[in-house]
């Protein structure tokens, strides 16, 4: 799902940390930033002035003002054209320069809407990038219990009645933190990142069979809680029936990856049966993974002993 976000909403979000005047062109406050102006997301959107390819938020700073001034009087007019011309959303004006009556004008004529900051343009451009990559990302609902398991976000799925909110339970009493149970939302902030997030009337609430709804913030504090995080893995519970798993190697587990927004997201499925217990094995499967993201796989760790060995017989 593609969100917008209007020029006028964008003032009333940021406005006030970022020091803002709306100077002109305030009938194109209903214009619509849109993650769809871009291939990789709303942080794309905004950057210096650029005259051949405009960013839909242009931000202009000390050294674009100079550069401006410098110029004769048709060679500016023809940039400042070009500036309003209606490729961009937005004109942000920073490091403390004021625009001149000519800017405000075209500003004006052009309905694009003109602000000013005494911030520096690195601080506007970082901050309108953050804020239009959250809020402009594409979104997507999980089924599963978004966690917090070793410092790694962990989505946790699988067929109903396995047991995922009582084993996300488990893992709360034993110091991890919860992000959303049963709907969390995802949102594609750069190109290879999903962040997870709670929805708002989800918020710190898990449902067990037996108990029903829990608040975990009001049993096990705020360090339970967790508001957002950054999807790294999945473990995939599935009801062991006996037998040998098709997909089941003996050295490396079963493993595979689900697309989520464009993303591969790996996934390590474990068996659930009487007596596994399953918060040990999850945390396991986490530090596997962090394992195998810094290089290492205890797999190919032991083939490789095993034909070295082979290769010192005589």
């Amino acid at each position: 799902m593609e969100a917008n976000l209007s020029a006028a909403a964008l003032y009333q979000a940021l406005g006030k940390r970022l020091q803002l005047s709306w100077l002109s062109g305030r009938d194109g406050g209903v214009h619509q930033l849109s993650a769809a102006d871009t291939h990789w997301g709303g942080a794309t959107l905004v950057g210096h002035l650029n005259l051949v390819h405009p960013h839909c938020v242009q931000v202009l700073g000390s050294r674009e003002c100079a550069y401006l001034r410098q110029l004769d009087d048709d060679a500016r007019e023809q940039a400042l054209r070009q500036m309003f011309n209606g490729e961009s959303i937005l004109i942000v004006i920073g490091g403390g320069e004021f625009p001149d009556e000519r800017m405000i004008g075209l500003a004006e004529h052009a309905g694009i809407p003109l602000f000013a900051s005494p911030l520096a343009t690195q601080e506007l451009i970082s901050t309108l990038r953050y804020y239009l990559s959250e809020t402009l990302a594409e979104t997507a609902t999980a089924h599963g219990v978004f966690m917090e398991v070793l410092g790694t976000g962990l989505l946790l799925t699988g067929d109903s009645n396995v047991g995922k909110s009582e084993l996300a339970l488990e893992l709360i009493t034993r110091g991890h933190r919860l992000v959303a149970d049963d709907a969390p939302e995802f949102a594609r902030i750069t190109p290879d990142t999903l962040q997870g997030r709670c929805p708002m009337v989800l918020q710190d609430m898990l449902e067990v069979r037996g108990l029903g709804i829990l608040n975990v913030r009001a049993m096990y504090g705020d360090n339970a809680i967790k508001l957002n995080k950054y999807l790294r893995l999945i473990i995939d519970l599935r009801h062991h029936h006996g037998g040998h798993h098709a997909d089941e190697h003996r050295l490396y587990g079963i493993t595979r990856t689900r697309r989520l927004l464009g993303v591969e997201i790996p996934v390590i499925e474990i068996p659930v049966a009487p007596s596994r217990n399953l918060a040990v094995l999850v945390e396991a499967a986490v530090r596997k993974h962090l394992l195998l993201q810094s290089g290492y796989d205890a797999a190919d760790d032991l083939i490789q002993r095993q034909q070295e060995r082979l290769g010192n017989q005589p």
